[in-house]
């Protein structure tokens, strides 16, 4: 079920969301509610995106966003560009918001040429498992023209790591952005990215994080709103 409206006036506000990714099917069989979370992730990458999912995104009662991660940056499926379209092109009836890693923004640019024609909200992720590149680095991955939120989730290593986080967010007040440190720093940081601005902040539904030291999505979303 789309709901574009409703989370383009979030955004538009600049009003943090609480994303709960679901990558296990026997999660699918539960019925999240707003308490756990403000959108859905499918990440299609462990799900598929047979019969099950595709009814489940029918019944969703809150806004969706698909994602088909490659396995460069962390997918759990070795498919190919082309079974990833297959699969974004699927589910994209439903969704509200599309996330595409932005190195494989000019493989997928007809996927994003669709999702712009239908108002799907379009995420550009990047995603460093190892480190925090320097705010040069991530400044030069924007890509204005095709994305909507830039997201980057980089691996927290010290508090400096941390800092160059919320820099990035006060660098660059006008842009949309989500960021999120990975490891038990920057798991510890995910709520005070959500104060200094981050508008898309992840957690996990079910009993399957998407990322290292992921918070589960209904705990994430109370430490937000104290």
């Amino acid at each position: 079920m789309r709901q574009p409206n409703q989370v383009i006036d979030s955004i538009q506000q600049k009003t943090p969301l609480v994303v709960g990714a679901i990558a296990d099917s026997e999660t699918l069989s539960q019925i999240p509610s707003a308490s756990e979370c403000d959108i859905l992730e499918l990440r299609l990458d462990s799900l598929g995106f047979g019969s099950e999912v595709v009814d489940f995104a029918k019944n969703s009662h809150l806004p969706l966003l698909i994602t088909a991660r490659g396995p460069i940056e962390g997918g759990q499926s070795d498919w190919t560009i082309e079974d990833r379209t297959t699969a974004y092109q699927a589910l994209m009836p439903h969704a509200s918001l599309i996330d595409i890693e932005l190195r494989d923004l000019p493989s997928l640019t007809h996927v994003v040429t669709e999702a712009r024609k239908s108002e799907i909200i379009v995420v550009g992720s990047f995603h460093d498992f190892e480190k925090t590149p320097s705010l040069d680095f991530l400044s030069s991955k924007f890509n204005q023209d095709l994305v909507d939120i830039h997201k980057f989730a980089l691996m927290a290593n010290s508090l400096n790591d941390i800092k160059s986080h919320c820099s990035l967010i006060e660098s660059l007040p006008h842009q949309k952005l989500s960021i999120m440190g990975m490891g038990p720093l920057g798991a510890a940081a995910r709520p005070l990215m959500a104060k200094a601005g981050s508008l898309l902040n992840y957690g996990y539904l079910g009993d399957t994080p998407t990322a290292p030291d992921q918070w589960s999505a209904k705990l994430l979303k109370e430490a937000i709103s104290v």
